[in-house]
């Protein structure tokens, strides 16, 4: 990894990596706080949109090629941004990559950017269903794969069959239900530069009225719980096993805890909100502190649930 006094380097060689591409949609110096749920982030060095696997391939391989880092965007939930930003390059999932097919069997197959909400949607026009819990969640198809994204009590895990994988050395090859292996909130493909390209899910029969209701109910519980109204990355650290940080947060006196306009939610402790203009740092010392008095009281230490882009 570059440090802050390479950056020049780095910036050479992304310019080098995005005369290279032919056909290829890129944007130089994206603020990232536009591109993310929190609303907060500097800039990076460039946003590549891969719209299928052959130009994915390319553009991680020009990057390794490089040494330029390089990072997967989803929705942009789940993830703190520098304020200084990311020194590299990041790939957005789009084009094909962003579609959803019908497979026989009751299978779905979906590209790693497609919007999960998307994914449910295709999946109740076509008399599908099990999924419908994803539908509130900001994500996309990868991210929710690779961090196995759940709520009330359901994981996507649950659902996966198959993932085509763009594996650290490079090969692109699809992995079967017996070579997955899911956590709570992580997985196997977590970490070491793999990328989900496209999942395959298991669904079953469903009526599009049942599938409509499940998804009302899921919102319903989702909007009565969590402070949707303000910007924010979903929740912030994990639940230890036979625990739930929100409670710990709030025994331990931080609900409601507020830095300049970053604040631990006084409608949910496990999410930190944006009240307009958050800075990076704000949220990271919030985290420490949180993590620090829940510690200090529980002996408990709260691990991070969002990943941290510097």
């Amino acid at each position: 990894m570059e440090s802050w006094n390479d950056a020049h380097g780095v910036e050479a060689r992304v310019e080098e990596l995005l005369r290279s591409f032919s056909g290829i949609r890129w944007l130089k110096d994206p603020e990232m706080w536009t591109l993310t749920t929190w609303r907060i982030g500097g800039k990076a060095l460039a946003l590549v949109e891969a719209e299928s696997e052959e130009e994915l391939a390319m553009v991680l391989n020009h990057c390794d090629r490089l040494e330029i880092p390089w990072r997967i965007l989803g929705r942009g939930s789940n993830i703190l941004v520098s304020d200084r930003g990311f020194r590299g390059v990041v790939v957005r999932l789009g084009g094909r990559l962003a579609e959803c097919s019908l497979l026989p069997g009751g299978q779905v197959e979906a590209g790693g950017g497609v919007i999960l909400g998307r994914l449910v949607q295709f999946a109740m026009e076509h008399g599908l269903g099990g999924c419908e819990f994803l539908a509130g969640i900001p994500g996309t198809v990868g991210g929710a794969v690779v961090l196995n994204a759940g709520c009330f009590g359901k994981e996507v895990g649950e659902l996966v069959e198959r993932v085509l994988v763009r594996e650290r050395n490079g090969t692109m090859r699809w992995w079967g239900r017996d070579e997955l292996s899911f956590s709570y909130r992580g997985s196997n493909l977590r970490g070491g530069y793999m990328v989900v390209v496209k999942v395959v899910f298991q669904l079953f029969p469903e009526e599009k009225k049942q599938a409509e209701e499940k998804v009302r109910y899921f919102s319903l519980l989702r909007k009565n719980s969590q402070p949707l109204e303000l910007p924010s990355a979903g929740s912030v650290f994990r639940n230890p096993p036979g625990e739930y940080a929100a409670r710990l947060i709030e025994q331990a006196g931080c609900k409601g805890l507020r830095l300049g306009q970053a604040q631990v939610s006084p409608k949910h402790s496990n999410f930190i909100v944006n009240l307009g203009g958050a800075r990076a740092w704000q949220v990271e010392y919030l985290m420490e502190w949180v993590r620090r008095e829940v510690y200090r009281r529980t002996g408990i230490w709260l691990e991070n649930e969002v990943e941290l882009w510097r």
